[in-house]
């Protein structure tokens, strides 16, 4: 059989005139291949390993494909259902729920933004109690699958050697990976998990999460002025400034003479008393 040989250090070069293809992604360790994404943004959700266990899952899937075939829905409409029954149970608080701890969610917290800026940008994130939400966008050629996975096995340790628990499993071992469409399907991503706290009932406005990107971004409260409720408070005027009061009179220089005493004002003398006259007959 004729074989083709190849010369020792050749390399796979685009065509010229074409431009290089992006990397593949490969599966890793069991993971499945990342998905592309047109514009290089991803949307993650990882669940603590006792929020929602498989058996679980399994039984929901089953339960939701039957009612959605009765009603003659379409895959569309059939991952929709499972994906608002999922958030259900999710919101019930199943499991320990670690990320209620202060120091665990603070621990998860800086691990996503320790990349940001570098190897991606953070879009949009919502820690709860039993699970995460991540929208982010990767920079060129870094894989949004390794990024996932570097996220899972560092928080595991940190939060492991944190609580003392030893070699446990923190999260399922599979997050949910999805790839974003565009800015349009990226924007809508942002403001459903930006409001992931408030469809909880954790909180009433999702600036008020202390662990999301609604509260790490949201600006500086405005403070009302004194006319029209809009502007920025300015520094606040002397007293009798500004408000239609009458102004205090100033203080006299100390150059000036003092005023001179205003000189007493003459008592009017009575009049003297005039002597009635006599009638005339």
């Amino acid at each position: 059989m004729q074989t083709t040989s190849t010369s020792q250090g050749s390399t796979n070069r685009p065509p010229p005139g074409r431009p290089p293809t992006q990397p593949q992604s490969r599966p890793s360790g069991g993971y499945p291949a990342t998905p592309s994404s047109p514009v290089g943004t991803y949307w993650v959700i990882f669940r603590l390993a006792d929020a929602l266990g498989p058996e679980q899952f399994q039984a929901i899937k089953a339960e939701e494909e039957a009612a959605n075939q009765a009603e003659g829905g379409d895959d569309s409409a059939l991952r929709r259902r499972i994906a608002k029954r999922l958030e259900q149970e999710l919101d019930a608080g199943h499991g320990d729920c670690w990320l209620r701890d202060e120091q665990v969610a603070r621990l998860v917290q800086s691990a996503l933004q320790a990349g940001h800026g570098r190897q991606y940008s953070l879009r949009a994130w919502s820690i709860l109690p039993n699970h995460l939400h991540v929208v982010f966008t990767v920079s060129d050629g870094v894989d949004a699958g390794a990024i996932v996975r570097d996220w899972r096995s560092y928080t595991t340790s940190q939060v492991n050697l944190a609580l003392d628990r030893g070699a446990h499993e923190l999260w399922e071992r599979q997050p949910y990976l999805r790839a974003l469409r565009d800015e349009v399907d990226v924007k809508a991503r942002i403001r459903n998990v930006e409001f992931r706290a408030v469809n909880a009932g954790l909180c009433r406005r999702p600036r008020d999460w202390r662990w999301s990107s609604a509260h790490e971004y949201a600006p500086a409260p405005l403070a009302r002025g004194p006319k029209t409720g809009m502007e920025p408070m300015e520094r606040p005027a002397a007293a009798g400034e500004g408000l239609g009061r009458v102004r205090p009179p100033a203080a006299p220089s100390p150059t000036s003479p003092p005023p001179a005493p205003a000189s007493p004002r003459p008592t009017p003398s009575p009049s003297p008393t005039q002597a009635p006259r006599p009638r005339s007959n």
